[in-house]
This record gives C-alpha cells, sequence and structure tokens, in this order.
C-alpha cells in the first residue's frame, strides 16, 4: 500500500482463532488487520484447544500445518494437552509450545519484529529467542503480569521457580524494544519494576465491529431457547474459571429468582463450569441457562438477545488491573454493562455512563444494579447508545491496530 513502509511482522501466540478467549481474539484482530494495512503478517501459534484442553477435530495427529487467516500465515505447532487442570500439566502445555514455536520460527524468513504475547510468559522467551537468531525487533506485548499472577493474592509460596520465573520476566523487560502493556494497570505494575515508562505503551484490547453489531433479535434462536418474548435477559459470555466470581452469579440469580420476567444466559467454558452447572441445579435455578462456548459471530447473535452484559471476578489483585474483553462485545452490540470489578474497569464505566460498575463480592449491590435496569427501558437504551458509540470510537480492533502499526514503525 501507498504511503506505509510495510514491514514483516511474527506474532508468537499461544492461543489464536478458533480459540475463544482474549488473547485468541486480541492477536487474530491484530494480526488480520495489519495485513489488512498492508504489511507481511506470519503467526505461529498452538493447535486449538482451549478452552476444552482438547485439539479440534482435523489437528490431532499433526507436527506442524500451515494456513491462510484473512490474508495472515499461519503456522500452528504441535503443543502437549491435557484433561488435567493441575500445574505440571499446564507448566508443560507451556513449555511444549514454546519448543515448538521456537523451532517454526526458525524457518520463517525476514523478520523485522517478533511480537510475543504473555501469559503465559514462555512464549515471551519464544520470542526474544527468535528475534536474537532472526535479528528483529523484539516487542513484547503483555496481557497478564508474569509469575505475579499466579501466587498474588492466594497462599502459593514464592518458591524457587517463581523466583526464577520473576528474573525471567524482568529480564524480558530489559531485552524488549518495546513494551505494549493491555492496561494503564499493567504499565503501571511494570514500570514499578524498574522498566524506563517511555518504553512502554498502552493498547488495550478491542473488538472486531464488523462482527460485533447491533441486529434485531434473532426470533428462531429465541423460540429454540426458550426464551419468553417479554424476558429481560442478563447474559454472561466469558470463562468460568478461577479469577471469576462465578457463585456472584448464581447468588444474584438466587436473590432475583422471583422475578419471573429475568432470566440469566451463560455461556462460555473453564475449570468451574461443571461445578457452576452443578449449583445452579442443587439450588434449583431454572431460570439459569449455560451453554457452552460459540464462534464469535454465533456470540453475536446471544448478545442481541441480551438487556444488559455482566462480568464478575473474584478480588484478586490482577483482576484490578484488567479490563475483561467481554465488555467490549457488549458494548459493541449497544448492551450496557454492569460490572463486578473494582479498579482501572470502574473509572471506565462510570466515566463514560455505560453502566455500573459495584464492588466485587457485594450481591446485593449487584442484583440492584440489575432491577435498575430491569425496570428502566429507557436508560438500557440510553446506555446501549453510550456503549456502542464508545466501542466504535475507542475500542475497535482495526483502530487499535493501527496504533499498534505505528509503534512497530517507531522501532
Amino acid at each position: 500500500m501507498e504511503g506505509i513502509n510495510t514491514m514483516h511482522v511474527l506474532f508468537i501466540s499461544q492461543y489464536f482463532f478458533p480459540e475463544i478467549g482474549a488473547a485468541s481474539e486480541r492477536i487474530s484482530g491484530f494480526s488480520s488487520n495489519l495485513c489488512r494495512i498492508g504489511h507481511r503478517v506470519t503467526v505461529i501459534t498452538g493447535f486449538p484447544n482451549y478452552p476444552l484442553n482438547r485439539k479440534y477435530p482435523g489437528y490431532r495427529k499433526k507436527l506442524f500445518s500451515t494456513e491462510d487467516y484473512k490474508g495472515v500465515r499461519l503456522i500452528r505447532v504441535w503443543l502437549f494437552t491435557s484433561s488435567r487442570s493441575g500445574a505440571f500439566a499446564r507448566l508443560v502445555n507451556y513449555l511444549s509450545f514454546m519448543f515448538t514455536s521456537i523451532i517454526a520460527g526458525l524457518f520463517v524468513k525476514d523478520i523485522d519484529h517478533a511480537v510475543a504475547t504473555s501469559g503465559p510468559i514462555f512464549a515471551g522467551l519464544a520470542g526474544y529467542i527468535l528475534s536474537v537468531i532472526k535479528r528483529a525487533a523484539f516487542i513484547f506485548d503483555v496481557r497478564d503480569i508474569w509469575p505475579e499472577r499466579i501466587y498474588a493474592g492466594t497462599s502459593i509460596k514464592r518458591g524457587l521457580l517463581i523466583r526464577m520465573l520473576e528474573k525471567l520476566e524482568i529480564f524480558l523487560y530489559r531485552k524488549a524494544s518495546r513494551i505494549i502493556a493491555v492496561t494503564k494497570g499493567v504499565r503501571d505494575n511494570i514500570v514499578s519494576k524498574g522498566v524506563d515508562r517511555e518504553k512502554t505503551v498502552v493498547i488495550t484490547n478491542g473488538v472486531d465491529t464488523e462482527i460485533f453489531k447491533p441486529q434485531p433479535k434473532d426470533q428462531g434462536l429465541v423460540e429454540k431457547l426458550g426464551i419468553k418474548q417479554d424476558s429481560f435477559v442478563v447474559i454472561y459470555a466469558g470463562t468460568l474459571g478461577l479469577l471469576q466470581d462465578n457463585d456472584l452469579l448464581l447468588a444474584a440469580a438466587e436473590k432475583l429468582k422471583n422475578y419471573s420476567d429475568i432470566m440469566f444466559l451463560v455461556i462460555g467454558g473453564g475449570a468451574k463450569r461443571d461445578d457452576f452447572i452443578a449449583k445452579a441445579r442443587k439450588n434449583g435455578l431454572d431460570k439459569v441457562l449455560v451453554l457452552p462456548p460459540v464462534s464469535p459471530t454465533e456470540l453475536c447473535r446471544f448478545i442481541n438477545l441480551s438487556d444488559v452484559g455482566t462480568n464478575a471476578n473474584t478480588d484478586h489483585p490482577h483482576n484490578n488491573m484488567a479490563i475483561p474483553v467481554k465488555m467490549f462485545t457488549y458494548m459493541a452490540c449497544a448492551k450496557p454493562v454492569i460490572m463486578a470489578n473494582s479498579g482501572e474497569i470502574a473509572e471506565l464505566v462510570e466515566s463514560h455512563g455505560i453502566g455500573r460498575c459495584v464492588p466485587p463480592g457485594d450481591v446485593d449491590a449487584f442484583s440492584n444494579a440489575i432491577l435498575e435496569f430491569f425496570h428502566n427501558k429507557e436508560l438500557c437504551k440510553e446506555y446501549g447508545r453510550n456503549c456502542h458509540e464508545l466501542a466504535q470510537n475507542s475500542f475497535s480492533i482495526e483502530r487499535l491496530s493501527r496504533e499498534l502499526g505505528k509503534v512497530l514503525a517507531q522501532v
């Protein structure tokens, strides 16, 4: 394309489309949009397996494969997967991807930038090693602070392994030509460890506004799910894992179960999904409908069935630095948001008039926020319009990809 200096950008990301989650959506969006701008883009990623930890059909007997994804050259590599969710199985999963991604990267020619996204931190190490071998600039995209995320706010001790990973973290910060932080909180955490603030730049997660947009309710889907036409639908679309306050969602459903017109639609997987379903059944919460993860196109249909989008995180220190990516999908579909979070996200929600943000774990406040929108449909529409405008102007993945392109061009 005229007007830009084209680059060959190599991304190293353990997760990528069709996997569902923040990492997949971030790198899938960045890579395809950089390619659309006119850059040459290669992505090394694992065979899709997240969140069920089972390789998707068609990938189970391969070591490497190549695909085209919206003009991006996609190199998929083997990685260890297991149905077990223990620390050892996850560690082997991360390390196996690191080694196979380095091998695959040896065969990628003429790289200008090696962009590695973390967590897990081992993808960052793979990116640095490849940048040295290929004499390319190393860009460290930090979504989660590793290894601090593993033990902060828990009873896990900072043993030898944790201390070694902390040294690796600082080493990668020092070796990176640029550090991209996903939020201001993540940037401040990095800078607090002696990293030059001028070296870091904030580029948030975003949303593909060509996929996620306001649409009329899909009446066929309404009938299929057995949802009453006048139901007020509260959606949660995301991981049911260790850092999510799944019990808060259930407690709110319990508190509001006498409101026959309010139902909860939960879409997602994760380590606590089965436990969540069992608790809902045990408590007789028949207005809590739990569905497995779906593709982004399908998810848009479900969000447009709903009236408000929700998120509930535990009071984990690193949740205070996060802005859940699901929030942007709700906003792009013009749905007001109700967040049980603290930190940076609270400021964003309140300052832009896009919903309500309550303290983590506060069932009464969370339930009352739902009731506020339930009783005021005009407020839903007003906040929904604010959400859509903010998503378009500030959080579209196309706009954020152009910001990333400018950062890379400066290195």
